[in-house]
This record gives structure tokens, C-alpha cells and sequence, in this order.
């Protein structure tokens, strides 16, 4: 009998040397394949085997095993506010269109969720959307979706150079890789932190995990210090990594503001991270907002409210809630009929700036309101409104794939998939680019278009 998932289960680390060589490990080093396949061994016990992590048959590639089946959602963690309006987003997505819903907490370690990816193989699972702890864990839980039946979805980690292309051969499973525009936006933020500050001073930053062979990081952080060197009069002092942490990002800023006192701005990796970097800045004897200018991402609960409170200069509002909605839309799409065009494999949309000027108008449909109705994924669904379906956000479909792993080296023997390059050839991005546009309807800051009359 399959149990249900626990995550409780102690992660059961054993020796793998012997087949790394063996198995699928595009962009998995040897110390990330060593904690997924540690996390494996309670799919083991559960019924399951270790053929999630390597090769093996099957006859599902191609189709869904269960179509009546539970949505899964692997959540890095279940701390903190993006974490949390991302989960709970999802499951009233799912709720509004009928489907049951899980959501796992990954608890910040690759071997639980690669734990909890397994077992849900076992288990009645039509579909799993992930948040990575370590991306270099996608290129086999795309593989193995598609060789178990299983739509698969993923945002914002990836391993530099891996697409939903690199996964056809086993299948058309990988549905899309969502990411927001990144490098754009907190340039854009910082920006607003430049003009704060008079276009001199010193700034500092506390960014997420480095080296990293994710894109998130990468964008975010390059755009600091390519957006800084517009301003020859502003000192980038230097940064310190704190895994997306609240509680690291305060010791980080605590260490940054002892080693430059004169510190002015500070630019969070998001406003999870910002909240650390608040506490931080208080504990030093200096005034956020005041004394030194805060800056995040995400446009998250804590970091909204921080900046109508005045402690929390700016943030990047993509939203938490929406990847969640869009998720849910494709994956019922999926299940009635509808398959993305080649260049609908890439999805990313353009964050807002949030500031004093802004931020209630965001806080009162994003926050105050229920999550459920921040978006309507009725209306996102291209199956439920074909004509007039609404993206609620200004969506684009990621064509520039340096933009995603900016200064990232490609692999060795790296090739563009053959799907991407005809989708180049054939003007599909600039027609999906077009379509896009054309279906951008309701406004990010405007009210939400949820149990409008349609």
C-alpha cells in the first residue's frame, strides 16, 4: 500500500558514486546529486524506486496517467510571504476550477523535496508545479513527469541553459518556465533608490544564495551593479548572501553597516530578505527609511506595508499570487485539449515598481483582499475563454535566453533545442509576443476582474 506523504521523514543519505555516470544529471553537480538521492530512499520505502532519479521505461510519455488527480505545489518553504500568498494562491486557484490541491513544504533542502517529488510519482498525481531549492534537480523531475504522466511546471529556478525544450524527448510534460522580468525590473528599483539618495553615496547589498547556477539570482544581482554604474557617484561597497532568510539577511546587514557605516542604501534579494534587512539596519542604531533606504522585490506582503510605513523605499510587484494563477489555468488547459506553441514554453511578464505613490492601490487589491481574488483564473484559461481570455498581467514570452542566465557560460556541448530555433525561424515569438498584448485586459493596478460578470 503507497503511504501518504510525510514530510517528516528523515532524509536517508547514501552513497551514489557508483551511478552518477549512469543517470540523467544535466547541470547536477555531484554534491546536489548526492541530496536528492538521499531524499529518494522514503520513496523507496513507500513503494516507490530509485528509477525517479535515472532511466527507466514506461508507456505514459505523452499523455496523463490521472486526470482526476491532485495538484501538487513543492514550496521551497512555508516561511515567509512570498512562500505563503504563492501556496495559498495556488490552492484557491485549484479550489475555483475543481481540483483538489497539496502544497509541500520543501523546508529549504533539496533532499525533502526531491522526498516529496518522489512520492507523489507513487501517489494519484495529475500535475506538480516546483519552486526548486536546488535547480540543478529540474532536468529529472521534468524527465520523470513526463515518464509517470504528469504535468510539470517551474518557476523562477532553473539550471543556467536547461528549458522546457531540453525535456521533449521524454515528452510533452514540461508544460512552461515562468519567470518575471528580473534584470529589468530591479533596475528599475534601483533607479528609484539613485534619485533617493541623491545619486552619490555608499550602497551596500544582501542578496540570495552565490554562486548559484540559477537565474534568479543572477539577474538580481548583476542588475545592481550593472544599473550602479550609471551613477558615477555612488559607491558599491560590496554585498553578503543569505539564502533568501530573514533572519541571515539581518546578521548580513548587521556585518555590511559594521564594515561601512556610511552605508545610505541597502538593495534587498526580495522583501522576505528586506524584512532582515530592516531589523538589521534598527539594530545598528539607524533609522530605515531615514538613515539608510531599503530596497526588495516581489512586492510582498511585509515589504508593501513597509513602504507605506516609510521603511521600505521600493520593491518589484510581480505579484506572488500570479504565478500560482497562471500555473492552475495551463494546467486545466492542459487536461481539456489546449497545448502550448513552441514559444509559449518560455513565460515572464513585467513587474510593476512599487512606491509611496502606489503602493495602496497594490495593497488593496494584493493584500487586503482575499488572495483567491486577486487574479480570476477563469479568465486566465485559454480553454474556459478562448476569445477573450485575459493574461492580468503585461505577459511576454521569454525569446532572449541570455536575458534568463545573463553571464552564465552554456555548457559544454550545449545546442539550442531544434523547437526554439524554428520558433525563431517562423516569427512564433513575435506572434505570441502580439497575442500577448493583445490580451492584457485588466490593468495590474487596477481592481481585480475576479466574479466580474463575463
Amino acid at each position: 500500500m503507497v503511504q501518504e506523504i510525510d514530510e517528516r521523514d528523515p532524509d536517508n543519505r547514501r552513497a551514489i558514486d557508483s551511478v552518477l555516470d549512469k543517470l540523467d544529471t544535466y547541470g547536477l553537480g555531484r554534491r546536489q546529486f548526492v541530496k536528492l538521492l538521499a531524499g529518494s530512499a522514503a520513496a523507496i520505502a513507500a513503494g516507490g524506486t530509485l528509477t525517479a532519479l535515472g532511466r527507466h521505461g514506461g508507456d505514459r510519455a505523452g499523455g496523463v496517467a490521472h486526470t482526476d488527480g491532485k495538484f501538487a505545489l513543492l514550496n521551497w518553504s512555508s516561511t515567509g510571504d512570498y512562500a505563503i500568498q504563492w501556496a495559498n494562491a495556488y490552492k484557491s486557484a485549484a479550489e475555483q476550477l475543481g481540483y483538489a490541491s497539496v502544497v509541500l513544504d520543501g523546508r529549504s533542502d533539496a533532499a525533502v523535496q526531491s522526498n516529496q517529488f518522489n512520492q507523489l510519482l507513487t501517489q494519484k498525481t495529475t500535475a506538480i508545479f516546483v519552486g526548486l531549492n536546488d535547480p540543478g534537480a529540474l532536468p529529472t523531475l521534468a524527465q520523470d513527469s513526463n515518464r509517470n504522466g504528469v504535468l510539470f511546471q517551474a518557476a523562477w529556478n532553473s539550471p543556467a541553459w536547461y528549458t522546457p525544450w531540453h525535456s521533449d524527448e521524454y515528452g510533452p510534460n514540461f508544460n512552461s518556465f515562468l519567470m518575471p522580468d528580473e534584470y529589468e525590473s530591479v533596475g528599475k528599483a534601483v533607479d528609484v533608490l539613485a534619485h533617493k539618495i541623491g545619486e552619490q553615496g555608499t550602497v551596500v547589498r544582501v542578496g540570495g544564495f552565490y554562486p548559484s547556477i540559477d537565474g534568479c539570482e543572477t539577474q538580481r544581482r548583476l542588475a545592481v551593479h550593472d544599473t550602479l554604474k550609471k551613477y558615477p557617484k555612488i559607491r558599491f561597497a560590496g554585498e553578503l548572501h543569505a539564502k533568501y532568510d530573514a533572519d541571515l539577511s539581518q546578521r548580513a546587514t548587521t556585518s555590511l553597516l559594521a564594515r561601512y557605516p556610511d552605508t545610505v542604501g541597502i538593495v534587498a534579494v526580495n522583501d522576505d530578505a528586506a524584512t532582515g534587512v530592516v531589523a538589521g539596519i534598527e539594530a545598528a542604531g539607524k533609522v530605515p527609511g531615514k538613515d539608510v533606504f531599503v530596497v526588495g522585490a516581489n512586492g510582498s506582503t511585509a515589504g508593501i506595508e513597509r513602504i507605506l510605513a516609510g521603511t521600505q523605499l521600493v520593491t518589484t510587484g510581480n505579484v506572488p499570487a500570479y504565478p500560482a494563477f497562471v500555473t492552475i489555468a495551463q494546467f486545466h488547459d492542459r487536461l481539456n485539449g489546449w497545448q502550448p506553441s513552441a514559444a509559449e514554453r518560455t513565460y515572464g511578464w513585467h513587474a510593476e515598481i512599487i512606491t509611496a505613490d502606489n503602493a495602496q492601490v497594490f495593497k488593496q487589491r494584493y493584500v487586503d483582499g482575499p488572495v483567491g481574488e486577486s487574479f480570476d483564473v477563469k479568465l486566465l484559461s485559454r480553454v474556459e475563454h478562448p476569445h477573450d481570455f485575459d493574461l492580468q498581467f503585461d505577459a511576454y514570452p521569454i525569446e532572449d535566453l541570455d536575458k534568463v542566465w545573463p553571464g552564465i557560460p552554456k555548457p559544454d556541448g550545449f545546442e539550442y533545442p531544434a523547437a526554439y530555433l524554428q520558433a525563431r525561424r517562423d516569427g512564433e515569438f513575435d506572434r505570441i509576443r502580439a497575442l500577448y498584448r493583445e490580451h492584457y485586459r485588466t490593468p495590474v493596478l487596477g481592481p481585480s476582474p475576479f466574479g466580474r460578470k463575463q
